[in-house]
């Protein structure tokens, strides 16, 4: 039964590494799993879970790990309200969490609301935000925090969550403020980031809450932050992902308008929100990678200080393709990485976008996102890649370093990754189509360091 959720791209995963589909029905809620066995071979994929939230468009846009293994997905349900879930390692629902293992919120009643980002704190809880619709503002910044069991966290502005106008004065209007990150800083304090189009077109937008809900006066103006870090006045930019350096300053990544078009953005600010002239010169860099526009959707930081980015590109012949950049603590690309610090890579037939990156203790780096099933259909299938650290394909990973798995028939997409060390995987969280409507999604995949735990293959070196 179910079998479209038991099939395997052909030549990736042996009949070794599957089990047959089950069935798990949790309240009222349905999940299709699709187990394997702990250790996969690189790449390769396992556990598949679909959770219908609300039974319309349910998409998770973030994702975070607890101790014991436990994902916890953070998105919308029906395309208007806050929801989370949580699943084991195994692939069932947790039923300690929320209602019959998901919670979901409506914090803007009748207006809609929906989350982007979450992480987890150490004491347990869940930090999250998104976008809230207000009336005469179109949406807000808005910042959720969650107990472990998912339920809102009242002592937290009061009521769990706090929304945040980037406006001056006077009504809203048409105006938009969305917050696609967020990050927590070791006194607690919750720095997000995305972007506002309070003056026209979007800037970079971030805000500062301290641990009670309220904005901190000490971070930009009132607690926000407002750059444009585009070319020009006129022109887009926005944030897309965030990370914090062990010195409290604020990695920002995303897009700006460069010289004709959108370019991968990083920028550094200081712990103030203050742009840190130190890197790049003026504390915000733009990276032509291809011919065409370019946008980064994720970021991660490694160990030795150095920045990648990951999102897609147009290149030459105007498709879009996995594109990744590396640059140093200055700001500079690096050159030891890719070509001459960036790297594309081509998944499928036709429009590759990476939406999510995560690195391995190794150096790998795994990003991952969705490939169009063709160049003139629709349809996408969830598109992986993996990466060694000196950003050429790692040919040990899926089919010569990258794989492309169809869940559902119809848009499969990758929206947020996590690594199980632990359990030797990561996972995928994001967005399928079993049926009519689109569901939660978490796929688990064999780490692109498996053959380090499992001997080595034919006598190669990775």
């Amino acid at each position: 039964m179910f079998d479209r959720f038991a099939e395997r791209d052909p030549g990736t995963a042996s009949t070794a590494h599957r089990r047959g589909c089950r069935a798990v029905r949790c309240g009222a809620w349905l999940l299709f799993v699709a187990g394997s066995a702990m250790a996969l071979p690189p790449g390769a994929d396992g556990v598949r879970v679909t959770i219908p939230v609300s039974g319309i468009y349910d998409a998770a846009q973030g994702v975070a790990l607890d101790p014991g293994g436990n994902i916890v997905l953070a998105g919308g349900a029906g395309g208007a309200k806050t929801a989370l879930a949580r699943v084991t390692p195994s692939g069932a629902l947790d039923l300690g969490f929320g209602s019959s293992g998901i919670a979901i919120h409506d914090l803007s009643p009748a207006l809609g609301d929906t989350l982007r980002a979450i992480t987890r704190m150490e004491d347990g809880r869940y930090v999250a935000c998104g976008t809230f619709f207000s009336v005469g503002t179109a949406t807000d910044f808005v910042v959720v925090r969650f107990n472990s069991d998912g339920s809102l966290d009242g002592s937290f502005n009061g009521t769990g969550y706090a929304v945040t106008s980037f406006l001056q004065s006077g009504p809203g209007g048409s105006l938009f403020d969305q917050c696609n990150a967020i990050a927590i800083q070791s006194d607690g304090m919750i720095v997000s980031a995305g972007f506002t189009a309070e003056t026209g077109p979007n800037h970079v937008a971030l805000t500062r809450h301290t641990a009670s809900g309220a904005l901190d006066t000490g971070f930009g103006s009132g607690g926000k932050v407002d750059i444009n870090a585009a070319a020009t006045a006129s022109s887009n930019s926005e944030a897309r992902a965030l990370v914090l350096q062990p010195d409290g300053k604020l990695l920002v990544a995303g897009y700006a308008l460069g010289a004709g078009n959108s370019e991968f953005l990083v920028m550094r600010l200081n712990v103030d929100g203050s742009l840190d002239t130190g890197f790049g010169g003026t504390g915000i860099v733009r990276t032509p990678v291809g011919p065409g526009e370019d946008i980064a959707n994720a970021m991660v930081r490694q160990p030795d200080g150095k920045i990648v980015l990951a999102g897609s590109a147009v290149v030459a012949d105007g498709r879009r393709d996995f594109a990744l950049a590396r640059y140093t603590t200055t700001g500079t690309l690096d050159t030891s990485f890719g070509t001459g610090g960036v790297v594309t890579t081509p998944v499928g037939p036709g429009d590759d976008i990476a939406y999510a990156l995560t690195l391995m203790p190794w150096g790998r780096l795994v990003a991952a996102g969705s490939a169009r099933i063709s160049t003139g259909g629709s349809g996408t299938d969830l598109a992986v890649v993996a990466y060694n650290a000196n950003g050429i394909p790692d040919h040990y990973f899926g089919n010569a370093g990258s794989r492309m798995v169809d869940v559902s028939g119809f848009d499969d997409v990758v929206y947020g990754l996590t690594t199980d060390i632990g359990g030797a995987r990561f996972w995928a969280v994001g967005t399928a189509q079993p049926t009519t409507n689109q569901d939660f999604l978490a796929v688990e995949f064999g780490l692109p360091d498996t053959i380090f735990r499992n001997g080595f293959e034919n006598g190669e070196l990775p």
